[in-house]
């Protein structure tokens, strides 16, 4: 049989895998290929905002087709399985295709299943979810219709994907009900299994001062365990306890993709992830193969923001690598856009391994909210997306 072969091969055309691909043809790779079996690209950061009542559905998404960077060759399958040996990957049409580096942007999977009663309670009520696409709509007619009660809002450690993105939904319908002068008749409560908030103290800070501003009670150390009959169960310092919440906002539950376990991929410690050295991105066992983003064990926070610097250093790597040079390092930079309210925004920048504040805008601090972080987020930030991440100008 005839295989195909490709210099790289990425998998996944989420914007890891898209804006991988486009900086990688810009240096020079002389054929990239891109396994990804969906037809449209989402800008996921988005989804928030379209949850809150912010942002048209229409603007989240864009034909996969329109995204791919030219010159790539798009195969429409799914990647079932990697032998990292040979360096091929099994699609799901049956086909195998070959890379000389192949490269991991596979994102990592909500899991529902995870916590039971979850499915029935999103598509039933009480639950609802700005992490899911297709739960956006949904999430912003509950959202507007409370006008009295207690509403849920839930947050976890790793793995999440953007970690610091859950809190936009909660700080984004409290702002709803203030204007809507219903604030006061919701009890709105956060959960956290956490022992704290955030790593980063001066994000911690700024979080508690607007959990305080909205009156939100915050319960560390607590989860939902399960959800029944519009019932919720919760586990957290006191033992359990039950309460029916008239809304219920859920972060999911993440796994590893389910390629990586199948590919032997992971090890003992990733938890299903795949384990890459988390300096250089590249696999510890097999020198080319690397992962970035949700997929990849690196210990950051899975955000846009980090993934950007993930790119550019995978780049830099695999070209490093071929002609026998020393390895970049990823610097585990990431920044947490927080939205406060519809005028104001936190845009928090750190170092998720050192959980040091940075900052890479010089005399503004990017700690406390301000109306200019959140246009950046909510107006231009998408249009930087489209016209100069996935394209691999940024």
């Amino acid at each position: 049989m005839d295989i195909p072969r490709h210099d790289v091969v990425v998998i996944g055309a989420g914007n890891g895998g898209v804006s991988a691909a486009a900086r990688l043809l810009k240096r020079g790779s002389r054929d990239v290929a891109i396994v990804e079996p969906a037809q449209e690209h989402v800008y996921k950061p988005l989804q928030n905002y379209v949850g809150a009542g912010l942002a048209r559905p229409s603007a989240l998404t864009r034909p996969q087709a329109k995204v791919m960077p030219k010159g790539a060759h798009w195969y429409r399958a799914a990647a079932e399985r990697i032998d990292a040996v040979r360096h091929e990957v099994v699609l799901s049409d049956g086909s195998i295709i070959r890379g000389g580096d192949i490269v991991i942007a596979c994102g990592a999977p909500t899991d529902w299943d995870a916590l039971p009663g979850a499915r029935e309670a999103l598509a039933n009520g009480p639950a609802c979810s700005t992490f899911e696409s297709s739960l956006l709509e949904q999430t912003w007619e509950r959202i507007s219709a409370l006008t009295a009660g207690t509403a849920v809002f839930t947050f976890h450690e790793q793995p999440a994907s953007g970690r610091e993105t859950a809190l936009k939904p909660l700080f984004l319908a409290c702002d709803h009900w203030r204007r809507r002068g219903v604030l006061e008749a919701i009890d709105v409560i956060l959960v956290h299994d956490g022992e704290g908030l955030h790593p980063v103290a001066e994000i911690e800070s700024a979080v508690r001062r607007e959990l305080q501003r909205y009156g939100v009670t915050l319960r560390l150390r607590t989860r939902v365990e399960r959800i029944e009959g519009g019932e919720i169960t919760l586990s957290g310092p006191d033992g359990a306890a039950t309460m029916r919440p008239d809304l219920l906002h859920l972060l999911p539950p993440y796994a590893g993709h389910p390629l990586v376990r199948s590919s032997g991929l992971d090890a003992p410690d990733t938890d299903g992830f795949v384990a890459v050295d988390r300096e250089t991105l590249q696999h510890r066992t097999h020198p080319h193969l690397w992962a970035i983003g949700d997929a990849a064990d690196l210990d950051d926070a899975r955000t846009g923001g980090a993934l950007r610097h993930q790119t550019q250093t995978l780049v830099e790597n695999i070209q490093r690598r071929r002609t026998g040079r020393a390895l970049s390092h990823y610097d585990g930079y990431t920044v947490a856009p927080i939205t406060t309210s519809r005028r104001s925004l936190v845009f928090g920048e750190y170092d998720a391994r050192t959980r040091r504040a940075v900052s890479t805008i010089p005399l503004l601090d990017t700690f406390a909210p301000r109306p200019w972080w959140y246009v950046l987020d909510r107006y231009l930030l998408p249009q930087l997306y489209w016209h100069g991440i996935v394209k691999g100008r940024l």
